[in-house]
């Protein structure tokens, strides 16, 4: 019965995901971008931020940019973000051409 219950109270929780965007930029040519995304079940809030600081982590360590790091709540709904190098930058260039 207590099973159950929390499967219900679950059900309600919303669901998470970490998008990490990689940028290419190579003079003369468009800008490349790809995509990873890792979703999380309900309510894993916990899984998804841990992996998040992870993937943040192992990025500073390699050095590599431009990169954004994105955990999302629900379908839409950002609750962090951290980027790497000239990210601002080049989605003004990509918005401009």
């Amino acid at each position: 019965m207590k099973k159950a219950w929390q499967d219900f109270l679950t059900s309600f929780k919303p669901r998470y995901a970490v998008n990490a965007i990689t940028y290419f930029v190579i003079p003369g040519m468009p800008v490349n971008r790809t995509e990873n995304h890792h979703q999380f079940e309900r309510g894993e809030y916990d899984k998804a931020k841990d992996f998040f600081d992870r993937v943040v982590k192992k990025t500073e360590e390699v050095k590599f940019s431009p990169v954004e790091i994105v955990l999302i709540k629900g379908k839409k709904r950002v609750m962090e973000t951290k980027t790497f190098g000239p990210v601002d930058q080049i989605q003004r260039l990509k918005m401009a051409g």
